[in-house]
């Protein structure tokens, strides 16, 4: 970074850097400074320790030198460039930064933990209200009175029947009962309480003489979380009742974390109904525990893709504003040409009458068509006869579409349906789309808004993310087979000579025949050189040029000099064509265009997160 700041002007760009290069060196220094041998574990602790304190300032002085970077206005794409490395740099220094002082504190916060445990343990027997049911009175004031000195708040019931009121309008945390007793007996109290809604949760404790086995068992069968046997000890008596207000507060613990589930479920379900409102898990987010901080960042995460989708949203306004302007050029099928092999009304494998001409592409005619199973408009691409007796592999490569295309499914990508053959005549049925090229709408306009070439250019980024996770390129990404419907959606057209992307992919190009569009193809495609995924970018960085300047960036009367100019790499800069566009939209074309593929971005995920973030403020 240094290096590049050779210029008289950028003095405080070189300071910055400098005493980041600085820091780092002192960084070095003190991690380098290792004994030979540590003669004991406790030293290695104390060095470890010492180190921890003793780098956390030259990382300090990093952080704030990129910072600092980061205030500063770009000019060029040079310092646009260098802007993004001291993120980088500064990103992960911090990262280093926070890491150590998590260190510092990670043993004292485990001490706080197991404190704050003992702590809740202690409040839920300080705070406890435990209701004692029994028809003798000297034993409900002997329960009472022990339960009180223990810190418990006591409630009494003579009675079963009066016990169930109380639970019905009181908040419990245990009851102690009898078995043997008037109107309601224990047993049958038990059953009763297990049956409430209200009151199913509250933990009992059997506290009876009787002490058989039978008797026992019909308590836990009814419910009971113990059985105590009078004349109870005092110190047993006290066990049993931490014992099971420890189980009671952890089954607490379970449903309030089930219920908090239950609400980031709820949370997900909303989102995928398109329904969710930011901020909605507010309470839940506001708890510092691992639910907590789940629910922090996926309220962050969906507010953030609401607010990617409203910027994508109005774009996609822009865009069809732009559409609009030029309805003339809407695609409409018009009647069929003397040379089409199909004529208007003919019925195709007994399936699809064709209802108009399209277009004209490099493999031959499309049409507009009706399914009359289906009863629902197609597309339908032809293959010229003459092309199929010049290339007798044509036909797998029509195969290859079909294979290929069925792989991806993305709103921006045209699905491709199935392969027929009639009366000798290949061809293949596909999504009809109702809208423009943006090769006819950049004719009709010259060029297009910052805000519409974004809207082509995120929506372009997504459908290649999808293909390219499938391991298929494109490699004819250009205007002609890109368009956009009247709602601004971009489709993606022609997988036609898409290919897998296999180990000998440098092996099948090396014979030298070129496949695409020249104007819009990457220095390797042409020179017959690996091609991978960035290929199909540098084409992304072509069509984004040429939205914005209104023509692409190499520029040729002869297909050897344009070639010649791709290779070489040199293009006019888009500032200087068109005043206004933003610098960090120029620096991610100019990105995508670079010669080597290495030095491009690296993937279409990566290039439409970066298309999607450039602020409105930014492309104004």
């Amino acid at each position: 970074m240094l290096e590049a700041l050779h210029a008289p002007d950028r003095r405080a760009w070189r300071d910055a850097v400098a005493d980041a290069l600085i820091a780092s060196r002192h960084l070095l220094v003190l991690t380098n400074l290792t004994p030979e041998k540590a003669p004991t574990s406790r030293a290695t602790t104390q060095r470890l320790a010492s180190l921890s304190s003793a780098i956390q300032d030259p990382q300090r002085r990093i952080v704030t030198a990129m910072t600092t970077l980061q205030q500063f206005v770009p000019v060029s794409t040079e310092e646009e460039l260098l802007i993004q490395d001291a993120r980088t740099v500064r990103d992960v220094a911090a990262d280093l930064l926070t890491l150590g002082q998590q260190r510092t504190v990670r043993s004292t916060e485990r001490r706080r933990n197991v404190l704050s445990a003992q702590a809740a343990r202690e409040a839920a027997v300080r705070n406890a209200r435990v209701l004692v049911v029994d028809d003798q009175e000297m034993m409900r004031e002997m329960l009472r009175r022990r339960l009180s000195l223990l810190g418990y708040e006591v409630l009494v019931a003579e009675n079963g029947r009066r016990a169930l009121e109380i639970a019905g309008e009181e908040k419990l945390d245990v009851i102690l009962t009898d078995i043997n007793m008037p109107e309601l007996n224990g047993i049958e109290l038990l059953r009763l309480l297990k049956a409430g809604e209200e009151t199913r949760g509250i933990p009992v404790i059997v506290v009876s003489g009787q002490d058989d086995l039978s008797s026992v068992a019909a308590c836990i069968e009814a419910g009971a979380e113990d059985h105590i046997t009078k004349p109870y000890e005092p110190i047993l008596l006290d066990a049993r009742m931490r014992a099971c207000l420890e189980r009671k507060r952890m089954r607490d613990l379970e449903l309030d974390y089930l219920a908090r589930v239950a609400q980031l479920t709820s949370a997900a379900e909303a989102v995928e109904r398109e329904l969710y409102v930011p901020g909605t898990l507010t309470p839940l987010a506001s708890q510092d525990d691992e639910l907590g901080r789940l629910a922090r960042v996926f309220d962050r995460m969906v507010s953030g893709l609401k607010s990617r989708e409203d910027r994508l949203q109005q774009r996609i306004r822009e865009l069809r504003r732009e559409m609009g302007e030029t309805s003339d050029a809407i695609r409409a099928a018009g009647h069929t040409t003397p040379d089409s092999p199909f004529a208007s009304g003919e019925i195709l494998a007994k399936r699809y009458q064709v209802k108009g001409h399209l277009g004209t592409g490099g493999m031959g005619m499309v049409y507009r068509a009706r399914d009359m199973e289906l009863n629902e408009d197609v597309a339908v691409k032809v293959v010229r006869h003459g092309l199929v007796r010049e290339d007798p592999d044509v036909i797998e490569r029509l195969k290859s579409e079909i294979r290929l295309a069925r792989k991806i499914s993305h709103r921006n990508v045209v699905r491709t349906h199935d392969l027929g053959e009639w009366k000798g005549t290949y061809f293949i049925t596909m999504e009809f789309v109702e809208g423009i090229t943006v090769a006819a709408l950049l004719d009709k306009r010259g060029r297009l808004t910052v805000e519409s070439t974004l809207a082509i250019g995120t929506q372009l980024a997504e459908a290649l993310a999808v293909a390219h996770d499938q391991q298929i390129i494109h490699r004819d990404i250009k205007p002609a087979n890109l368009l956009v419907d009247h709602g601004g959606v971009l489709k993606v057209m022609d997988f036609g000579i898409a290919r897998s992307i296999e180990p000998d992919t440098a092996r099948q190009t090396a014979s030298g025949f070129i496949i695409g569009t020249p104007a819009y193809m990457a220095p390797e495609q042409l020179m017959g050189g690996t091609v991978d995924t960035r290929s199909d970018l540098f084409a992304v960085g072509v069509v984004l040029y040429e939205c914005l300047a209104g023509r692409p960036p190499f520029v040729a009367d002869e297909p050897l000099t344009l070639i010649a100019h791709i290779i070489d790499g040199s293009f006019p800069k888009l500032s200087e064509l068109v005043p206004g566009v933003p610098a960090r939209l120029e620096a991610i074309i100019h990105q995508l265009l670079q010669l080597q593929p290495a030095d491009r971005i690296a993937t279409a995920r990566a290039l439409a997160t970066m298309l999607t973030e450039l602020e409105h403020s930014a492309v104004r």
